[in-house]
């Protein structure tokens, strides 16, 4: 069984990051894509026919022209007081980058491949499935946390602000290594001197970190059904996340 998280780029034309974790819950390959061909070339060379649950950070449904999704605003209302609300998705948003929502086109493919779009997790099952999830609320609750990380490149946030706040990113995945279910990552990933990563070279490095967060999200799905929900549905469109009880 195979662990997949893509940090998909909304187009082709910037990286996204695709992590792989195989059954011993070790991050076995990462790296950067652009195309989609590139992005499933890369899975599929390593996991071959094996089972797999692929996580993926970027809408997979979005029905609606304009505004946001109904699982937006339900998670937005839910984790607001982390700063861990969803960015609206629509149609006409995605039409400023590409032709086509690509996350839906992703599924697609993957779906021609064998590959079943279904976010709804059962225990342990030996399955072959893609499904959208959202790191930030999802930190908040793995990482037990009181407000977001901030690594994100924004105005008013320096080298040094986000090298703080990456930082802080590589404590707490070096943290899951006792976790439940456990993450092992390599030392050149978690301890990455980051004085001398910026621009492009830093975006990459996030795209990498995103993408073996989502990996871990589905590990910790695949062991925590019970502690995971998905808002909203595959009509109108949904996100899956780990909640806490509280949440529940």
């Amino acid at each position: 069984m195979y662990f997949i998280g893509i940090d998909l780029a909304w187009s082709p034309k910037n990286n996204s990051g695709v992590s792989i974790i195989d059954s011993n819950h070790s991050l076995t390959k990462y790296g950067v894509c652009k195309s989609d061909d590139e992005i499933i070339d890369f899975i599929f060379s390593t996991i071959k026919t094996d089972n797999c649950l692929i996580a993926i950070d970027a809408p997979l449904i979005v029905p609606n022209e304009t505004g946001r999704r109904p699982c937006e605003a339900q998670i937005s209302n839910l984790f607001r007081t982390y700063h861990a609300g969803a960015h609206p998705s629509n149609r006409n948003r995605f039409l400023q980058w590409s032709p086509v929502v690509r996350g839906e086109e992703l599924v697609k493919k993957l779906e021609s491949i064998g590959i079943v779009h279904d976010p709804y997790i059962e225990l342990y099952e030996e399955s072959r499935k893609c499904f959208e999830v959202f790191p930030h609320p999802s930190m908040v609750v793995l990482f037990n946390l009181e407000k977001i990380l901030k690594y994100k490149s924004k105005p008013g946030r320096d080298h040094e602000f986000l090298c703080n706040e990456f930082q802080k990113y590589q404590m707490h995945l070096k943290k899951l290594e006792k976790s439940n279910p456990a993450l092992y990552l390599p030392e050149e990933l978690t301890n990455k001197d980051l004085s001398e990563l910026k621009g492009k070279k830093l975006k990459e490095y996030e795209d990498i970190l995103d993408s073996v967060f989502c990996g871990y999200i589905a590990l910790y799905a695949w062991n925590n059904p019970n502690k995971c929900k998905v808002f909203g549905d595959m009509e109108k469109g949904y996100i899956l996340t780990p909640i806490s009880n509280h949440m529940r």
